[in-house]
């Protein structure tokens, strides 16, 4: 008989792929949604709508229960105020239903910068009160702690250029989204990577810039890789339409001060390591 899991946010750049994965491994899966209609447009027909709110307890008991597993994949859209309310808060309300529910295991997707350890940074920080609302919980727990994914180098292309944000001198360990799903899907398979805080990271190195100029070279030839300085982007995040600009700067300057310090040798050999290369990623973009 099949694994019944929900996903608590299965729509979107990583949760989908999740999704996907999971029922082309055998799982019958769920997905929590606010809206059934949104929801039926990209997901596969084999999945299971279930409509609730992950800031409400009652409706998201209501969905959990029947489900031996909880996939979170939780998003604030790096917006300051709903971290509490939706990374803390829908971490710790999933949480105590999947305790009272019997749940088996319950996953969620942190970041590899976490490192369990607060920085004073509210991006990141919200994802460690996250995890350590879960792992209090008592239900047996993955914690994935991704790196940079290559969806979002599109991001980094706005109003006709591709801009990085300051200096960024450190490599991080690019990896797809759909190798992260193979990952957790074999996570959920596999009893030994229970009460683990697993790092899924990429098969090369490569800083924030060194990863966008292979992107433009493939995806947008015609754009050339700049950097935008932090202090001439405090200056035009003040000017209308860019507040959103204000709110990226502070995660930007973290990690252009923050080398990449964590390793995946225990994910890989638990889960298979993370094999796609950029250009690969970039090619199926094109295809």
């Amino acid at each position: 008989m099949s694994e019944k899991i929900l996903v608590v946010g299965g729509t979107g750049m990583l949760g989908l792929p999740v999704v996907k994965q999971l029922l082309t491994d055998g799982f019958d899966v769920s997905v929590l949604t606010t809206n059934n209609d949104k929801a039926k447009e990209k997901l596969p027909d084999q999945v299971n709508l279930i409509e609730g709110d992950v800031t409400n307890q009652d409706s998201l008991k209501k969905a959990i229960e029947g489900h031996s597993m909880v996939h979170l994949n939780l998003n604030a859209k790096m917006t300051p105020e709903l971290y509490e309310k939706i990374e803390i808060g829908g971490c710790q309300n999933a949480s105590l239903a999947a305790k009272e529910l019997g749940v088996k295991r319950i996953g969620y997707i942190s970041g590899a910068s976490s490192k369990g350890e607060k920085r004073g940074i509210i991006y990141l920080d919200a994802k460690v009160e996250a995890e350590n609302r879960i792992i209090e919980s008592g239900v047996p727990y993955s914690i994935f702690r991704a790196g940079w994914f290559y969806e979002t180098l599109p991001s980094f292309i706005q109003q006709g250029k591709a801009i990085v944000l300051g200096d960024q001198p450190h490599g991080y360990s690019w990896l797809s989204a759909s190798d992260y799903a193979k990952q957790v899907s074999h996570a959920y398979k596999n009893e030994d990577s229970a009460n683990k805080c697993l790092y899924n990271l990429g098969p090369e190195k490569m800083t924030m810039m060194e990863a966008l100029a292979r992107y433009c070279a493939i995806c947008h030839p015609a754009l050339k890789p700049e950097k935008l300085s932090f202090t001439m982007a405090n200056m035009i995040s003040h000017m209308p339409g860019m507040e959103k600009l204000k709110t990226v700067i502070p995660f930007f300057e973290y990690f252009s001060n923050n080398p990449e310090t964590v390793d995946s040798a225990e994910t890989d050999a638990l889960l298979g390591a993370n094999k796609m290369t950029i250009e690969d990623w970039c090619k199926g973009q094109t295809a």
